[in-house]
C-alpha cells in the first residue's frame, strides 16, 4: 500500500464531500491524483468510475490495517 496515512484521510474526507455537496474541479483533480498513487489507470476514469475507485481503494486500506494489527 503506497498512500500515507494522511493521503488516505484526504481520500476518505473527499469522497465524503462528494456525496454531501460534491467536489469543485481542483478536489476532483486531488482525488485523481491520490487514487494514481495505488492505480495508475485512475488519471482517464470518469468521475463516477474515479468514486468507485475510491471506495475500493478505502475498503482495501480498512481491511488491510485490519488484517496487519
Amino acid at each position: 500500500m503506497t498512500l500515507l496515512p494522511y493521503e488516505f484521510q484526504r481520500i476518505e474526507y473527499l469522497l465524503g464531500k462528494y456525496k454531501q455537496v460534491g467536489l469543485i474541479p481542483s478536489e476532483e483533480w486531488e482525488l485523481r491524483d491520490l487514487l494514481a498513487k495505488e492505480q495508475p489507470s485512475a488519471r482517464d476514469k470518469s468521475l463516477d468510475d474515479l468514486i468507485t475507485l475510491g471506495l475500493i481503494i478505502v475498503g482495501m486500506y480498512i481491511l488491510y490495517k485490519i488484517f496487519e494489527d
